[in-house]
């Protein structure tokens, strides 16, 4: 399972039960990564106030959030995450083989060149950090993004950064 003991539903307490009850409501099912956060459900609660503002279309709709999630985890090798947000994705309307596409060969992905940008950004991002400078943020513009959505991806690209560490981390498995 992880290297952390998990806390199942029926071991919750109600504030817990409660916030395990959220998740469901929103991703259909109750993932390991919450059930190894339980003891910390304070934590939870965080998390699911970061994920509702960062995750929720905006500038950026969710769909276009997830598949920069999953070019994330794959760029970090998170197979509890690229599993986890490839089924959200499939949920959302996205064919499974385009989304394994993302995770492996984002650049020979059917999307728009437009949405490689952030793709682009999002793996310079996760493993260059400092490297970040005007001319990246100009190659955003330049594919038509304006400032919110490169706010908004600099946003997903860390909240998946995050995800991705915790589950990792713990020793996560696929649900």
């Amino acid at each position: 399972m992880s290297y952390v003991n998990e806390i199942e539903a029926s071991q919750a307490n109600p504030q817990l039960r409660g916030l395990y009850g959220t998740i469901e409501q929103r991703m259909g099912f109750l993932p390991h990564y919450f059930k190894a956060l339980g003891p910390m459900p304070q934590a939870i609660e965080g998390q699911l106030q970061l994920s509702a503002g960062v995750l929720s279309d905006g500038a950026l709709s969710k769909i276009e959030k997830e598949q920069i999630g999953v070019v994330v985890s794959g760029i970090n090798s998170s197979s509890y995450c690229i599993v986890t947000h490839m089924e959200l994705l499939q949920r959302l309307g996205v064919d499974k083989s385009l989304a394994r596409k993302l995770v492996n060969d984002y650049e020979n992905a059917a999307v728009p060149d437009k949405l490689k940008a952030l793709f682009r950004f999002a793996e310079k991002l996760t493993l260059k950090p400092v490297e970040i400078e005007d001319e990246d943020i100009a190659l955003l513009k330049n594919a038509e993004w304006d400032e919110a959505a490169i706010r908004e991806t600099v946003l997903t690209v860390a909240y998946f950064n995050f995800v991705n560490r915790v589950s990792l981390g713990l020793g996560l498995v696929e649900d």
